[in-house]
C-alpha cells in the first residue's frame, strides 16, 4: 500500500473489548480467546475449551456508617481491607470519640472501573497474554485483534501516511506506537514480522 490515512486515536485499544474483542492465549489450553466487556462487566471465552469467566468492571465502596452510642455523632468509615470488606459486621473506632462499636457494612456501586492501558503484551481486563504477541529486538510488538494486526500492516508498510482530516492537532492511533516500531530503518522488517504473525494465526 503507497498511502494510508490514520484512524481515530482509541480505533485499536484496549478499549477494542467494548467493540471488535481482544484475541487472547487462553490460560487453560493456550488457543484462542476472546476478551469483550460492557459498562458492567468483562467477560473471556475460549473458541478452542469453552473456557469461559467474568469479572466485573464497577468500583465500590465499602463502609460502615453509623451513630456513635457514647458521644452521638453520626460517622462513616472506610474499610479498605478487602477480606473484611465481604464481612457482614465488623467492630470499627468512631473517628470522633474513639468508641469501639459493631455497624453494618454496606456496599455502594460508585464507579465504573477504569480499562488501563495493554503492557507487556497483557490485556488488562484479565491480565491475558495477546494472541498476537511477538518480540522485536527484545521489544514487544503486538496486536489487540485481527483487525488491528491489518492496520499495523498497512500503516507501516505505505510510503505516505496521513492524518484524518480535521485532526491537525488531536492523536492518531499512529500514537500508540513506539519510535521504533515508526523508525524508517525497522519499518520494513517489523512489517515481515507482523505479515508472519497474521500467517501462522489461523482464526
Amino acid at each position: 500500500m503507497d498511502r494510508i490515512v490514520d484512524k481515530p486515536y482509541f480505533t485499536h485499544s484496549a478499549y477494542s473489548a467494548l467493540t471488535f474483542g481482544i484475541q487472547v492465549k487462553c490460560p487453560k489450553c493456550q488457543g484462542l480467546g476472546i476478551v469483550t466487556a460492557d459498562r458492567s462487566a468483562a467477560y473471556f471465552r475460549c473458541t478452542n475449551c469453552g473456557h469461559q469467566a467474568s469479572k466485573d468492571r464497577t468500583v465500590y465502596r465499602y463502609d460502615v456508617h453509623n451513630q456513635c452510642r457514647h458521644c452521638g455523632r453520626y460517622y462513616r468509615v472506610d474499610i479498605e481491607d478487602e477480606v473484611k470488606q465481604h464481612f457482614p459486621m465488623l467492630r470499627v473506632a468512631c473517628p470522633y470519640c474513639g468508641t469501639t462499636m459493631p455497624g453494618e457494612v454496606h456496599k455502594t456501586a460508585e464507579a465504573f472501573f477504569y480499562t488501563g492501558e495493554i503492557e507487556n503484551g497483557r490485556e488488562p481486563y484479565f491480565g491475558l497474554e495477546l494472541w498476537f504477541l511477538e518480540s522485536f529486538q527484545g521489544k514487544p510488538v503486538w496486536a489487540v485483534n485481527r483487525e488491528h494486526l491489518s492496520y499495523l500492516i498497512d500503516y507501516l508498510g505505505a510510503s505516505l501516511r496521513e492524518k484524518p482530516a480535521g485532526t491537525a492537532v488531536m492523536k492518531t492511533q499512529a500514537d500508540h506506537l513506539p519510535t521504533f516500531m515508526k523508525t524508517a530503518k525497522n519499518r520494513e522488517r517489523i512489517v515481515k514480522l507482523l505479515k508472519k504473525m497474521r500467517e501462522r494465526s489461523v482464526c
